[in-house]
């Protein structure tokens, strides 16, 4: 391949896509010109508005073979409840089988019970689990967990399990205890509070803004909407949420056509809080699937991002149009369950937001990462699996950018916490850049991996791995500390077919019980 095709792929540059003066068109063509341009291993200045985020760019393409991208072999079906992917906790009916990956990364269970989870054999490394209590078929995850498997085999992952219904408001096909419903039959929504009927058509966005304007104006506590059946909303509508609403989604919501104007998403929400949405299946383009602005007290809880390439950001939650400037925090972001493949940026991104709680982000074949943070703090997160996330660029499975973790000008205290990272195939696996840190992964396991492994560059009192419970990287880009880092601790971790490396030197690593791990710097 032409060294300028490497070095155009090879760049962690952030994309333009996210001021507000002009629309946005997030065409795959767009995206990849975007994308494109400056020099292989600049850190770059971050673009303007709300969603430049520096790039990376130190670190080399993979060295190892391309070895096996499965995880352990032959799972057992998934248990008779229930459909989520890559493992479910206990109470949700789910027991982790086999390796991560592709294997199907099904929601089972988000409208009416669901449908059957998973691909027939999991695919590449991956079992899925069974879902929560509520949701799923008999079928549940993938049928065989996932074929065949890397020499070292893909170790079972738990986590928040995917799939079934979010807690009170099971999408079970009872319309009980709802403040408004709003009801699909034929083709005809209809809207009602109590037994007064508050609107009748057949556009979902005209129905959507009638159950909303139907509840208490000026309300200090929670509302709630059901809507149950499925419908179309353009690209270029932003349909706002206000505050102190659960919008509980028991079908399908389409987003059609391509966006005009910016900031386009038919779940929108800005300068408002406590807002809830238990359930949600979307498809198709939108702009942005979710987007929270200047919120607080936010959370979500099953949510299923099927998309298409032209799609941009799956879930933003910023603090405004200047959130690459400004320096308060917005609170409170609770996120159970979100599965996204498809769109052209992230599954997930923050900028900006104090005390995050996430289950599991699971990214299967989108443009960038599966999880970003941005000058985000005091997260805690279960896990991040990613299937071929972020190929051919500097994103990766999970990245932490833009002076993320920084508390007071700081990093001594760690704030931000991930139990797991997955990755198979894609871009990188973890990437921490441009002052951020204060960070701990307690466990990797990334394999086939186009760039690096894990990057750290300009990171600071990092920590990947834990003495009690052993990592993994196989066949997969650098392992790496870069740029000016300092206090890293990279810790048993078996690497096969992967090169680690320190370049240049940090202050204060640590490299311990780590196979081929460098003995000296430079």
């Amino acid at each position: 391949m032409p060294p300028l095709i490497l070095k155009i792929l090879a760049r962690s540059e952030p994309l333009n896509m996210f001021k507000t003066a002009r629309p946005k068109n997030f065409g795959l063509l767009a995206f990849f010109l975007a994308a494109c341009g400056g020099s292989d291993g600049d850190e770059g200045a971050g673009g303007a508005g709300t969603g430049g985020v520096p790039g990376g760019g130190s670190g080399g393409v993979a060295t190892g073979n391309a070895g096996g991208r499965n995880g352990a072999a032959a799972g057992a079906p998934g248990a008779a409840g229930g459909g989520g992917s890559n493992g479910g906790s206990v109470s949700s009916g789910g027991s982790s089988l086999g390796g991560a990956g592709n294997g199907g990364s099904s929601v089972a269970g988000a409208v009416n019970g669901g449908a059957s989870g998973g691909s027939p054999n999991g695919g590449r490394g991956g079992a899925a689990a069974a879902g929560a209590a509520n949701g799923g078929s008999a079928q549940g995850g993938s049928n065989n967990g996932g074929a065949g498997g890397a020499s070292a085999g893909g170790p079972a992952t738990g986590g928040s399990g995917g799939g079934g219904s979010a807690g009170t408001y099971a999408c079970n096909g009872s319309t009980a205890g709802y403040n408004t419903l709003m009801l699909k039959s034929g083709s005809t929504w209809t809207v009602s509070k109590g037994s007064q009927q508050v609107h009748s058509g057949n556009d979902m966005e005209a129905a959507l803004r009638a159950a909303y304007g139907s509840l208490t104006s000026g309300r200090t506590s929670k509302e709630s909407i059901l809507v149950q059946g499925s419908g179309d909303i353009s690209a270029s509508s932003q349909v706002g949420i206000p505050s102190y609403t659960v919008v509980n989604v028991c079908g399908t919501l389409n987003v059609s056509g391509t966006p005009a104007g910016s900031d386009r998403s038919p779940l929108y929400a800005r300068n408002a809080r406590d807002i809830e949405i238990p359930n949600l299946k979307m498809t198709g383009s939108p702009q942005y699937g979710i987007f929270f602005r200047g919120t607080n007290n936010m959370k979500l809880g099953q949510i299923d991002l099927r998309l298409t390439r032209s799609a941009g950001i799956g879930i933003r939650v910023d603090t405004s149009g200047s959130a690459g400037t400004d320096t308060a925090f917005n609170q409170n972001l609770s996120i159970d369950y979100v599965y996204g493949s498809g769109m052209a940026s992230h599954v997930v991104e923050t900028y900006g937001i104090s005390n995050i709680t996430i289950g599991k982000v699971e990214g299967d074949n989108v443009g960038e990462c599966g999880l970003l943070l941005n000058r985000s703090i005091n997260a805690s997160i279960d896990l991040v699996t990613c299937t071929d996330c972020a190929v051919g660029t500097g994103y990766a499975a999970f990245r932490m950018a833009n002076d993320n973790g920084v508390v007071s000008g700081g990093y001594s205290t760690v704030n931000i916490i991930a139990k797991s990272v997955i990755a198979r195939g894609g871009g990188r696996g973890v990437f921490s850049v441009s002052g951020s840190g204060a960070a701990r992964i307690d466990k990797v396991d990334l394999e086939d991996t186009g760039n690096n492994s894990i990057l750290l560059e300009n990171a600071h009192n990092v920590t990947v791995g834990n003495t009690s419970q052993q990592s993994r990287i196989a066949n997969s880009g650098q392992l790496r500390i870069a740029g000016t880092s300092s206090d890293i601790k990279i810790q048993n971790i078996a690497v096969s077919g992967t090169t680690a490396l320190e370049s240049p030197c940090a202050t204060n690593s640590t490299w311990s019980n780590v196979n081929g791990a460098p003995t000296n710097c430079n």
